[in-house]
């Protein structure tokens, strides 16, 4: 079972995400999820905001917001359900997703690794944790070359 919005709380998330000018928006749980890619619980982007049930698992509501981070503020607007077809901007999102859940309190990256495994994240060396450590390089540094991210990699 994936840690949910429900089980970390959204204060923290929202608090997290407005940090990069993003707004967190709870969204009812009997209610589908605005912007939504995958449907059911997962998060969901429309502009400027994610959208999220206390069912979204915590690493699909970092992931969407990762994608608005990473992409130019200009574009963050225009942005609909689906971010990117770039597979750069995909790897650098998960890349980024995975340095954001230390900030969450109750998540952390080693669980945000298990989750993305379990949810069925796919990478050449079999899992995320493995990906990240030993073959990620060019994640980091689409992310350092980013003008709009300068001074948020450690």
């Amino acid at each position: 079972m994936v840690v949910t919005l429900a089980d970390i709380g959204f204060p923290a998330a929202s608090d997290l995400l407005a940090r990069f000018g993003i707004e967190l928006v709870q969204v009812e749980t009997d209610k589908s999820i605005p912007g939504s890619f995958w449907g059911d619980s997962e998060a969901g982007i429309i502009g400027p905001r994610v959208y999220a049930r206390a069912d979204t698992p915590v690493h699909s509501l970092l992931h969407e917001a990762g994608h608005l981070i990473v992409v130019e503020p200009s574009r963050r607007n225009t942005i609909h359900t689906d971010a990117s077809d770039s597979q750069r901007e995909e790897d650098a999102t998960c890349y980024l997703q995975l340095l954001l859940a230390d900030a969450l309190p109750g998540f952390g990256r080693e669980r945000a690794f298990a989750d993305m495994d379990a949810w069925g994240y796919t990478f050449r060396l079999g899992s995320a944790k493995a990906w990240f450590e030993r073959d990620a390089e060019d994640a980091e540094a689409f992310l350092r070359a980013l003008p709009h991210l300068h001074g948020l990699l450690p």
